[in-house]
């Protein structure tokens, strides 16, 4: 069974949060944004950006890539990660370029998900893994993914 998926640009999880959670554009650096509901907490550590609540949390890097081209730049990322992904998902849009592995993690005392994500454009690389307790949270997790952007492209109607 191949575990890969191609994804479309469509967002539906994130268009109707549980809850009635209202998105609210997140700036991550100078050249990325993302989406998420108010409920989640805002940190730097060491150069990067977590945003957490109670069950899930969200790690943001970003990496210039030295003008490499997209497909590259996240291979050269991916390789040697370690873990036997359980799905695999791409991402292909007009100037975006993203992969993505849902891995388990924890123990069997603190088992979670893990979905880890490498999104590329013009020479730029956002790493973000979403980390979530249960696994009805995947189209939530794949929703923020999608709201990956470039900073200044990311328009989206949430109505």
């Amino acid at each position: 069974m191949d575990a890969r998926r191609n994804l479309t640009t469509d967002i539906h999880a994130l268009r109707h949060p549980a809850r009635g959670a209202q998105l609210v554009k997140q700036q991550l650096g100078h050249d990325w944004s993302l989406l998420l509901d108010r409920s989640f907490a805002r940190k730097a550590i060491s150069g990067d950006i977590m945003f957490h609540q109670s069950s899930r949390t969200v790690y943001v890097s970003i990496f210039n890539t030295n003008n490499a081209a997209a497909e590259e730049a996240i291979e050269r990322m991916i390789e040697g990660r370690p873990g036997i992904p359980v799905q695999m998902f791409d991402r292909d849009e007009a100037g975006i370029r993203g992969h993505a592995y849902l891995l388990p993690e924890g123990d069997k005392k603190n088992p979670y998900w893990g979905l880890n994500t490498w999104t590329a454009s013009r020479g730029k690389l956002a790493c973000v893994t979403i980390y979530f307790k249960d696994i009805s949270d995947l189209d939530w997790a794949i929703g923020v993914w999608k709201s990956v952007r470039p900073f200044r492209e990311l328009r989206l109607a949430l109505n």
